[in-house]
């Protein structure tokens, strides 16, 4: 038994004899009118952020009995999480999130399915993912990462429930799947919002500067309607909101929201990906085996380039100590070193691998054609 958190093994240990017995720990559930426990067995459900709202719509979707999990978090334990946080404990300071999460649904549900995956979602989830889940949840905590969030949502037509709170409550959002007409989180704000390239507060700043204020008990509330928007929609009952005021003085409220004609995140692709041999862990030489010559296939993020000295056009030695400015020099000819980056595969080593270069499992990928012409293909699971 972990302190604070009595009763968890028992809880593990019921869940597992009922699944082998006659008497199952989901018989209470299956009472409920409407439940479907087959179809939340057989559901799979991405989960980006496994911070404190994420916690809370983890382990409410594991314990209803959703078959598997796909956790994606870059970020580390930190002390201030522990208020807030069901799986963490601080023996799991410093610990990546989504593994340590991933660890404690494991032994709370032996049954789940669960994966996590150590990097921002963009590298850590591919489309194709996305787009064979049953069911997407952000619980992010910047306004840049639910948009990155939607728009890969928007591109392949996956159902989204997207969270957030602040100190007295917050928000639950719904976008259905393939229903590019409904108005969406992009939708309310602002060309200028929706473009901001804002930075979430690390748990590890000082305290003058520290982070947002929070609390458990918007967490678990916007958690609690987060889980219920997603057990609803996974058993074929939508919700029919869009937008979820919730406020921590008892009152939660739909909002009317419209469509938005100038907002971006209303293309879905149309055309079918193409799929390739070639997984993440595919090096960009195997890779490119799979294309004609005059195709470019593309990355969604920058990655570095080897530093390149032109005026000796050599990829140089680094001189021994840099400048006042902390650039870099060649040490060869001492000319100011520029950071270059790329999203052309082309332009990678040919021995790196897909997902060192920030590919996510399964993703779909933009190829430019000769001519202009645009299409995608999708990786294998490898």
């Amino acid at each position: 038994m972990i302190d604070g958190l009595p009763g968890r093994e028992s809880v593990a240990t019921d869940m597992a004899d009922g699944l082998r017995g006659r008497e199952s720990a989901y018989d209470r559930q299956r009472l409920i009118p409407g439940w479907d426990q087959d179809r939340l067995a057989a559901a799979t459900v991405v989960v980006a952020g496994v911070g404190a709202v994420g916690n809370e719509i983890a382990k409410n979707l594991a314990l209803a009995g959703v078959g598997r999990l796909i956790l994606c978090d870059p970020d580390a334990v930190s002390v201030t999480n522990l208020s807030r946080t069901v799986l963490f404990t601080p023996g799991d300071l410093h610990g990546p999130k989504a593994e340590v999460a991933a660890e404690s649904l494991r032994r709370l549900v032996p049954t789940l399915q669960v994966e996590p995956r150590i990097a921002p979602l963009i590298s850590g989830v591919g489309l194709g993912e996305l787009a064979d889940a049953a069911l997407v949840i952000g619980a992010v905590d910047t306004i840049r990462a639910r948009m990155q969030l939607l728009g890969r949502c928007a591109l392949v037509g996956a159902a989204l429930v997207d969270s957030g709170t602040q100190p007295w409550g917050g928000e639950v959002r719904f976008r259905p799947p393939d229903q590019p007409d409904e108005p969406c989180y992009a939708c309310t704000l602002t060309e200028h919002q929706r473009s901001h390239s804002d930075l979430p507060w690390s748990c590890f700043e000082p305290r003058d500067t520290g982070p947002e204020p929070a609390s458990i008990a918007a967490a678990a509330l916007v958690g609690a309607w987060t889980t219920t928007a997603a057990l609803e929609f996974l058993m074929g009952r939508p919700p029919a909101w869009r937008l979820l005021s919730i406020e921590l003085t008892g009152r939660t409220s739909p909002v009317q929201i419209s469509r938005n004609p100038s907002c971006p995140y209303h293309h879905p692709w149309t055309d079918h990906p193409s799929p390739l041999a070639s997984s993440a862990d595919t090096t960009v030489a195997e890779l490119l085996t799979e294309f004609a010559p005059e195709d470019e296939p593309e990355t969604w993020t920058d990655f570095p380039l080897p530093l390149f000295c032109r005026v000796c056009g050599l990829y140089p030695q680094l001189a021994d100590r840099p400048d006042r400015d902390h650039v870099q020099l060649c040490a060869r000819c001492g000319a100011l070193l520029r950071s270059v980056t790329s999203v052309r595969l082309r332009d990678a080593g040919s021995d790196i691998r897909l997902r060192e270069l920030g590919v996510a499992p399964e993703e779909i990928l933009p190829v430019r054609g000769a001519q202009g012409e645009r299409r995608c293909v999708r990786l294998s699971r490898g």
